[in-house]
């Protein structure tokens, strides 16, 4: 396919960063070659001595991608010099057109298509229709276009890929790769092309929209998520490694940097800021864990099955001795031997919940049907965003075997019976339709949030049922960002009222089955930002959620062993953060004990700051069993 760029840009950016963004500096590391801008020649890095950019782009996107007649059946890309550079683009005239994913499905079927427009759909990401007299259209190869791209943001050197590694050298190009995660945490910052990336009305820049500050803005992001950039596996790996991106778009850009990195200016944060951006500089600092990056990995995608699992190799590069990239070994042997080693590194993997809204519908296409891969790697759900620490019980412990089992010894566990959630996604009735579901949480989140921004908070020691549940829906979205199935809840007498009752997301029903939680404790480290005005934010303190993985058993279909699946998670709190800069919404456990991790096990007696090792015995010190059970997780 084939980009059009506009020389003159509009920014969504909320303030004017090309000071702070010309000023960066990166880090010492050089890779080996790069491509210097003037004169677009290769060059060895030690020539860039004030640092370098690095570029993260589709493939697929800077040409025509071609199958080659081998036994390889693999493609290579041709590129006609039909990129385009606009000059003097008039966005009050001009058309900017967009490739239409099914151009036939949106014309009536009784009208003909434009051959000319079904061409251009066929080859162009974008393309230019001027009006304008003033406009001038230059067509170009892809590295003239990222040449004037360069030079129009001010970038000397640029590692870009097809330069940079010598395809045809494959030990060079192994060893290249195997560095890509020191090319761009060192990088002063990384560009990101994405031409499907519009303004088609200049007026967006000036209407005020809540939270996003601009609607130029609110669109600029909502695209970006459906972009073809976002479902890539390469690309993550290159934006999870970088400390500051500039997005650009056909005729717009955005420049965003980390929020976990010291001493940056406050920004409209977003998921780039969140969860994205310098997850490399995270990892070197032990701040970052493996669910991180598989709730982005098991919806993305690659040309190469391999590179799905290569991609995320780079991205725990400290997890891995020896990287080796190697196309000729199986595929499912490719994705196994990964997935059981990150397993036996962090445990994180467990810490999921249902890929699903309270309607049943799936929130996000998993790209990982294909490969077989065992419930504990949480392929049938979506892991939480944020870091997590892990920590396991005394005498628990486990192994990976080499047919992707996980076998967990312990002598401590719960065996609990579960509820589906009226409002869920697995519950199903006349009076809970999908669209009564939604009526009935949209109102309830919104009257919650409105009482607790006016410290409003419920009494929920008097509160019926049905409202402690909304209370809880709520706060599992909050802290986890996914949404509650079940619920358990201790039969309630006098010991027991009904407040003790938690939360839970699984990727199944298993109201009807025997379900397990293991005292492998999750604590969830969820950012806070600090508003300092209306749009823009600073890093501020964390609060710590916690969360225990929940097992189901699997029938047994005459297996020697009793096997369980992993399903989810248990939410049992969080604890109260003192901190007076926080705001009150996130404080109101000091108000309301039921929030506490400790209160779903009646030690409201005990303080709730304690640490993760006392967490677990208080949680586990009435289930104990004189023989230790081995689970074994398929």
């Amino acid at each position: 396919m084939y980009i059009t760029y506009c020389r003159n840009q509009n920014t969504v950016d909320l303030e004017d960063k090309t000071s702070y963004r010309l000023g960066l500096t990166g880090g010492d590391y050089r890779p080996t070659w790069l491509v210097r801008v003037s004169d677009w020649k290769r060059v060895p890095g030690e020539a860039a001595v004030d640092g370098y950019h690095t570029l993260s782009y589709c493939w697929e996107q800077s040409g025509e991608v071609v199958k080659r007649e081998n036994d390889n059946n693999d493609y290579h890309l041709v590129d006609n010099s039909e990129h385009c550079v606009v000059e003097g683009y008039d966005a009050d005239n001009d058309f900017i057109m967009r490739k239409s994913l099914s151009p036939i499905e949106e014309c009536d079927l009784e009208e003909s298509i434009d051959p000319e427009v079904e061409e251009k759909n066929n080859k162009y990401v974008t393309w230019c229709e001027p009006i304008s007299e003033t406009t001038t259209l230059k067509h170009v190869t892809y590295e003239e276009l990222l040449q004037q791209l360069c030079k129009d943001f001010q970038v000397e050197y640029l590692w870009y890929d097809k330069v940079c590694i010598d395809q045809s050298d494959k030990k060079h190009k192994s060893d290249e790769i195997k560095q890509m995660h020191q090319i761009y945490c060192n990088a002063r910052y990384t560009i990101v092309l994405i031409p499907e990336l519009i303004v088609y009305d200049l007026e967006d820049f000036d209407q005020e929209v809540p939270k996003h500050g601009t609607n130029a803005r609110k669109t600029f992001l909502s695209e970006l998520e459906t972009s073809f950039w976002m479902k890539r596996s390469w690309t993550l790996e290159e934006v999870m490694m970088s400390k500051h991106i500039l997005v650009v778009g056909t005729d717009v850009n955005m420049f965003q940097h980390s929020l976990y990195t010291p001493d940056t200016p406050p920004t409209a944060k977003d998921r780039f800021s969140e969860s994205l951006i310098d997850f490399g500089g995270q990892i070197k600092r032990n701040n970052g864990s493996v669910n991180q990056a598989l709730t982005h990995a098991h919806f993305r995608t690659s040309t190469k099955p391999h590179d799905m699992i290569f991609a995320l190799k780079n991205i725990f590069a400290s997890l891995f001795d020896d990287i080796e990239m190697n196309y000729s070994t199986d595929v499912q042997e490719t994705f196994n031997d990964f997935y059981r080693h990150i397993a036996t590194k962090d445990l994180s993997i467990l810490c999921f919940g249902a890929n699903l809204s309270p309607n049943g519908t799936q929130r996000k296409q998993s790209t990982m049907g294909d490969y077989n891969l065992p419930s504990w790697t949480g392929v049938d759900g979506l892991h939480l965003g944020d870091h997590v620490y892990i920590t396991t019980h005394s005498q628990l412990s486990y192994t990976m075997d080499n047919s992707m089992k996980m076998n967990i010894k312990t002598n401590h566990y719960w065996k609990i019976a579960i509820t589906k959630y009226k409002y869920g996604p697995y519950y199903f009735s006349k009076e809970h339709t999908p669209e009564s579901k939604h009526d009935y949480l949209v109102e309830q989140k919104q009257k919650i949030h409105f009482n607790r921004s006016h410290k409003k908070l419920t009494d929920l020691a008097q509160a019926d049922k049905d409202t402690i549940l909304a209370e809880w829906f709520t706060n599992m979205h909050i802290d986890t960002g996914h949404f509650m199935t079940h619920y358990h809840y201790r039969q309630h007498d006098e010991n027991n009222p009904l407040t003790q009752l938690r939360p839970l997301s699984l990727t199944h029903d298993c109201e009807e089955e025997e379900c397990i939680v293991l005292p492998i404790l999750f604590q969830v480290l969820h950012p806070t930002f600090l508003p300092v005005d209306k749009y823009k934010s600073i890093r501020g303190p964390k609060r710590a959620i916690y969360l225990l993985p929940v097992f189901c058993k699997c029938p047994n279909d005459s297996k020697s062993e009793v096997q369980y699946k992993a399903v989810g998670v248990y939410l049992l709190g969080n604890y109260p953060v003192d901190n007076i800069l926080l705001p009150f919404n996130i404080r109101f456990n000091k108000l309301s004990p039921t929030f506490n991790w400790n209160h779903c096990v009646g030690r409201d007696d005990i303080d709730p700051v304690q640490d993760p090792k006392d967490i677990l015995n208080i949680l586990f010190e009435n289930d104990y069993h004189d023989v230790p059970k081995k689970f074994i997780i398929e």
